[in-house]
């Protein structure tokens, strides 16, 4: 049975406005949200492929994608699914809720597991 994950507190909704993709912290990891018109979507702000902050590419707001600034890399916001290469795996989802104007994010306890340099 997978553990629960503690709702905790992001961001207040007035923070991201539509269209718009802002990094968060949180237990030390970097979180992307955004905001696409008024639903909003957290996720491992890590591409899955080499290290980079998604959060640092492009948003497209209208198709739900984020581009890796490195090497171009898509992935819907919404489920995470590598839309283009040169990633492949899908990329870490985290649950959220909103009360009150506040965004409560749990924890996906999947996380970007990225490689360093290749061995020779």
């Amino acid at each position: 049975m997978p553990e629960h994950q503690e709702f905790q507190k992001l961001a207040a909704t007035d923070e991201v406005a539509p269209g718009e993709l802002k990094q968060f912290e949180l237990d030390g990891r970097p979180v992307g949200l955004c905001n696409v018109d008024g639903e909003f979507y957290a996720f491992e702000d890590i591409c899955t492929h080499q290290f980079a902050h998604l959060s640092e590419g492009e948003f497209d707001a209208g198709a739900g994608e984020v581009k890796c600034p490195l090497h171009g890399a898509r992935f819907d916001v919404q489920s995470g699914e590598a839309k283009s290469l040169p990633a492949v795996k899908p990329l870490p989802t985290h649950e959220l809720k909103v009360e009150d104007g506040e965004i409560y994010v749990a924890l996906n306890p999947k996380q970007v597991k990225v490689g360093g340099r290749r061995r020779r």
